[in-house]
């Protein structure tokens, strides 16, 4: 059952590759990495090191900007789950795109040399691929059709656990960044109580059993119900709710598109990014 589910991917994946429904442009950038301090500075001069500001890891991705709008538009970095880049990024790239916002879709594994961590999901940490979304949202800054005051995140499963640890007001303040205007994560492990300094949309499925919505439950509850921070839990929606067209077991764990859950997911994530980006 596990190698059908992964056959499935790969088909979902080269169905990726293939559809030029939506047009994007293949970009480069650097992932963040925390300022080092004055005294790490001069100890690296000391020594005659670079510091690791000068080692950011170099990453791609898939730029695409919505058809027929002119100007600076608002824009979403999309992190792909622990599977790599599949038909799931496409799926939203298209709805991103419909909405309105320009979509940098982020391969957090390839320039890595990994095409997935599922097996190994430390291998490239989720905190790793956060430092990746504020590189995005810095090349996004300088990109001529992009409003760098309104950057969002939306990441699914591993990458939505990148998004979580992005939305943390302790990883702008270590990056010295402005935090994002708003996180979408769709089924993330949930862990820590770190305050958040964006606003965080979580939703997730009630029979997940892959990142258990209790441990959501529970991380919003020691956020002492942070506004900012809201979670919506799917009765009966098992992982990977909003993927279109699966129905598999990966890793030992049920992953099936339930119809209901995702139509209001995608309609939560619409209505969540309006609101703090401004755009209808």
């Amino acid at each position: 059952m596990i190698r059908a589910s992964l056959l499935v991917l790969a088909a979902l994946t080269v169905a990726l590759v293939v559809d030029q429904a939506v047009a994007g442009e293949l970009v480069r950038f650097r992932a963040a990495l925390p300022m080092p301090s004055v005294a790490e500075r001069a100890a690296a001069e000391r020594e005659g090191e670079s510091t690791a500001w000068d080692e950011r890891p170099a990453l791609t991705g898939v730029l695409s900007v919505p058809l027929g709008t002119t100007g600076r538009v608002p824009a979403v970095v999309l992190l792909h789950g622990c599977a790599g880049i599949t038909a799931w990024n496409r799926q939203w790239t298209r709805r991103l795109l419909a909405w309105g916002y320009a979509v940098l879709d982020v391969d957090s594994f390839g320039p890595r040399g990994r095409a997935d961590v599922c097996d190994a999901v430390f291998s490239i940490a989720p905190a790793t691929r956060a430092l990746d979304a504020f590189g995005a949202k810095e090349f996004l800054s300088t990109h001529p059709r992009v409003d760098a005051d309104r950057v969002a995140v939306l990441g699914m499963s591993h990458g939505g656990w990148a998004g979580l640890i992005a939305a943390r007001a302790s990883t702008a303040r270590r990056l010295d960044a402005a935090p994002f205007r708003a996180v979408v994560t769709l089924y993330p492990w949930c862990d820590g109580d770190d305050p958040v300094a964006s606003p965080t949309l979580i939703l997730v499925g009630e029979h997940d059993d892959w990142t258990p919505a209790p441990r959501c439950a529970e991380q919003v509850a020691r956020l002492d119900d942070n506004p900012e921070v809201i979670l919506k839990v799917y009765p009966g929606a098992h992982h990977g709710f909003d993927f279109e067209g699966l129905d598999v077991v990966q890793a030992g764990h049920v992953i099936r598109h339930d119809t209901d859950a995702a139509a209001d997911a995608v309609d939560s994530a619409r209505r969540f990014l309006a609101a703090h980006l401004g755009h209808e």
